[in-house]
Parts: C-alpha cells; sequence; structure tokens
C-alpha cells in the first residue's frame, strides 16, 4: 500500500499527464475523498479509480508509470538514408518503382502510400507545383470569370 509521502514524490516528479491522473486519484483516496467525487473532480469514472487504488495498492507507486515506449518503425534510421540516397540518384522518380525498391532491398512493403510520399520528401521531392501569384490575385483569371458569371 503506498503512503501519501510515496505518491506525493511521484506527482513531484512525473511530468506525464496520464500518470499524474492515475497518482492523483490514489492520493485523493489516501485522504480519504469518496470515489464518486474523485472522479468528478478528475473527469473519470469510478472504475478508473477503482483500478489504479487497486493496482497501486498491489504494486506501489511504479505501476502508474507507463508501460507504452512508442511504436517502432519498419526501417532503421540507416535504411532510410540509403533510400533517400538513392531516391536522389534517380532521374526519374516513380513511386511505383520506390514500393519496388524498399520491397526486394529490405523486404518491407508499407500499408499507406503516404509512407513513400513521406520518403520522396525526406529526400527533398515534392509534387506540389509552385504558383507565382494566389490565383484571386491574377486579374485576367478574375476577368474571364466575372465574364463567364454574366453570361449565366
Amino acid at each position: 500500500m503506498p503512503t501519501l509521502d510515496q505518491v506525493n514524490t511521484f506527482l513531484d516528479t512525473t511530468k506525464d499527464a496520464r500518470e499524474y491522473k492515475r497518482a492523483m486519484a490514489v492520493k485523493l483516496l489516501l485522504l480519504e475523498f469518496e470515489p464518486r467525487d474523485i472522479a468528478e473532480l478528475l473527469h473519470v469514472t469510478e472504475s478508473f479509480v477503482s483500478k489504479w487504488k487497486r493496482l497501486s495498492f498491489e504494486h506501489g507507486v511504479d505501476i502508474f508509470v507507463l508501460k507504452y515506449q512508442g511504436y517502432q518503425g519498419y526501417l532503421t534510421s540507416e535504411q532510410r538514408q540509403s533510400i533517400t540516397e538513392w531516391i536522389k540518384a534517380q532521374g526519374i522518380w516513380n513511386i511505383d518503382d520506390l514500393v519496388a525498391f524498399v520491397r526486394t532491398t529490405y523486404g518491407i512493403e508499407f500499408k499507406s502510400r503516404q509512407s513513400y510520399h513521406d520518403l520522396f520528401a525526406e529526400a527533398g521531392i515534392t509534387w506540389k507545383r509552385a504558383q507565382s501569384q494566389h490565383p484571386d490575385k491574377d486579374a485576367d483569371r478574375i476577368a474571364a470569370k466575372k465574364k463567364r458569371l454574366r453570361r449565366c
């Protein structure tokens, strides 16, 4: 069972809001608040309060720490660098060629084509066209649009 001092120490050291909310629920229980009131104060359910009470009483304050360490990408940074260099060496850029290169070289095929577009972006390749000025500022275009609208 954690003590109030242990929970306070944890609250002083954590920077994650989810960990903080878990510990705060237990702290308020130790201060003899009702679970219903705690749930209302923290905008959680009573089952949330009950869960973290039970877990902290079984395992101590270390249970509040998030276990998720993030998503491990398919490619290492060295592989991404190698692909970027390959893209830059190509004379013509084609997404199907990139898909084939990644599949044959690394045995990976992304579910989303956006991942391949991201690789092109890392290599400095983009499909966006630059405009010299905003289309609404082009006097000829505005005049042609007005002329079309008058005919209607």
